[in-house]
């Protein structure tokens, strides 16, 4: 077997077994090495723990429970790297001392009430979430699983 990083052998008599860690594209074995590099890049990265909206395993925002990328003993939830929605607790505190956070909400609230019509039988609404148009008659958005 070898390193999924950097291709060293690995197993056998007095040999690195190599490490398994469920990332975020499938299952991969390595080297203590890159094991090591790894969790150092994992732990550089923007997590959802940070996250005003994030609590046990769940964002509170999209409303969606979110799967961890485990290395080690530790979970990072990495999908922050690409949220829209991501503010930490500080941001979060600054922004609602300056009034920013009710405009947010404000603005929010008037997107959720824009609706577009088309042919004058379908009517569409655009998703709070992920800003895509969905009918009207729809509970929760088809693109993003998020609810009206």
């Amino acid at each position: 077997m070898q390193c999924a990083r950097c291709g060293k052998k690995l197993g056998g008599f007095l040999r690195d077994s190599g490490v398994t860690l469920l990332l975020e594209d499938g299952q991969k074995t390595f080297c203590e090495h890159c094991y090591w590099q790894i969790r150092k890049e994992y732990d550089s990265r923007k997590t959802c723990d940070d996250c005003v909206y994030f609590k046990d395993d769940f964002c509170k925002k999209i409303k969606l429970q979110l799967t961890p990328v485990t290395i080690g003993i530790n979970d990072y939830f990495v999908q922050a790297e690409e949220c829209v929605h991501y503010i930490t607790k500080e941001e979060y505190e600054k922004k609602a001392i300056k009034g920013e956070i009710a405009a947010q909400k404000k603005e929010e609230r008037a997107k959720e009430k824009e609706i577009i019509r088309e042919k004058e039988v379908i009517v569409k609404i655009r998703c709070p979430y992920c800003d895509k148009l969905y009918d009207e008659t729809l509970d929760v958005c088809p693109h993003c699983g998020g609810k009206r």
